[in-house]
């Protein structure tokens, strides 16, 4: 948000100075001309210090839990009579998270200024999806805003909870796995070389799986703060390939093949897509439509072309079952089916809603059976390290004595 000062005058010809707060210069005339103003100058203010306060909110993430709250507040405010821009003024006071609440201000500044509430909504498209932007648009065509703000709150909800579910059921082993790598670099880097000198002194055969050890940990003695950073800077590249183009490709299309896993990111993507693509319906969106928000919404680029190529077949007259039957390696009979009862009663958003609360109470089921099979996975990768260590360790102990 930018400062800006106006010199203008008002209706009955009176000179007017001032200031406003906006994100444009264009919405800083808009806000200025509906305080019934006609401006005759306006210019930013420059500021002569870094805010440094402005820069920390700009960084400052919006989670995905402070958007609900925004519209579930904003669904029961409009619910009880209150109008849109009063309503966005409440929260922007209310609303904890300070760069989140500039922003709901910008948009109740741009709502106030004679633009549309979607509109005002899709200047922040790194904050406001597709999805959010494009059912508040239906529901101000339709004159259902209430009720598709509730469709859209609802969604949400079930897409945070999928999202959530997922990263707690994965949090546990990859806490487990770093801190058994970091345990392992520590230890053939600078407990085990002492250890392993001694055994080079004696003049004695080692057994094999010593030999290996005390290869890898010299290795480590000699390369392992070399090697360390390497890790890292390979971490932070595989981090930055896995946002390209290629890398989301070839990432994408070997999770979904992966023991495990790979069923796991199908039933995600389902459920996600059938839920939104079910909300969307409901709201009152056309099929195509639908259909193309629903993609871009889809983190699996696979899923999300596939639900495109349904969207160009649908826009041309094909059955919206028979279309999505040609992707039968990513969405199971059983979504098809259900495609196919929903367009033959006319009942599409209904039977898709119940699809997806079947297919989120699998990804629930799921999520908790994979903490109780990976704890007992890893316990056993972390005894079985730890044994080969001290077999490795205690033979020639062993054999040395035998030799004295």
């Amino acid at each position: 948000m930018a400062e800006f000062a106006f010199i203008a005058r008002s209706r009955d010809g009176k000179p007017q100075k001032g200031s406003v707060s906006a994100a444009s210069r264009k919405l800083a005339l808009d806000l200025v001309r509906g305080q019934g103003l006609v401006p005759s100058s306006l210019e930013e203010v420059r500021s002569t210090g870094v805010d440094m306060g402005a820069m920390l909110r700009r960084l400052k993430p919006i989670k995905l839990l402070d958007k609900i709250t925004f519209i579930k507040n904003l669904g029961v405010m409009v619910k009880a009579g209150i109008p849109v821009s009063k309503s966005l003024k409440i929260l922007s006071e209310q609303t904890t998270n300070k760069r989140f609440a500039e922003i709901v201000g910008s948009v109740n500044s741009s709502v106030e200024s004679g633009m549309s509430f979607s509109e005002s909504l899709g200047k922040y498209p790194d904050v406001f999806s597709d999805l959010f932007v494009s059912m508040v648009r239906v529901g101000e065509v339709s004159g259902n805003l209430e009720q598709n703000l509730g469709h859209l709150s609802v969604q949400m909800q079930r897409d945070y909870d999928i999202v959530s579910k997922a990263k707690g059921a994965m949090t546990y082993p990859l806490v487990v796995m770093v801190a058994l790598v970091l345990v392992a670099f520590t230890m053939f880097t600078f407990v085990l070389p002492k250890l392993t000198a001694t055994f080079k002194d004696f003049d004695v055969e080692l057994p094999l799986m010593t030999k290996v050890v005390i290869g890898v940990v010299d290795f480590f003695a000699a390369y392992g703060l070399i090697a360390f950073p390497a890790l890292v800077a390979m971490a932070i590249g595989f981090v930055f390939w896995r946002r390209t183009a290629g890398g989301k490709q070839i990432l994408h299309k070997v999770v979904l093949y992966l023991p495990v896993f790979g069923k796991i990111v199908k039933k995600i993507n389902m459920a996600r897509f059938v839920g939104i693509f079910a909300s969307l319906l409901k709201s009152g969106m056309p099929i195509v439509d639908a259909l193309n928000v629903s993609a871009d919404v889809l983190g699996n680029i696979y899923y999300r072309d596939a639900v495109k190529r349904a969207s160009d077949s649908v826009k041309v007259g094909a059955p919206l079952a028979t279309t999505f039957a040609k992707s039968m390696d990513l969405f199971e009979p059983l979504v098809i089916q259900m495609m196919q009862v929903g367009e033959e009663s006319g009942t599409m958003d209904i039977v898709l809603s119940e699809v997806a609360i079947f297919y989120e109470a699998e990804v629930d089921q799921t999520m908790k059976n994979l903490s109780s099979i990976l704890e007992p996975i890893l316990m056993l990768v972390i005894g079985t390290v730890v044994g080969i260590l001290a077999v490795a360790l205690i033979s020639p102990i062993y054999t040395i004595t035998q030799n004295v």
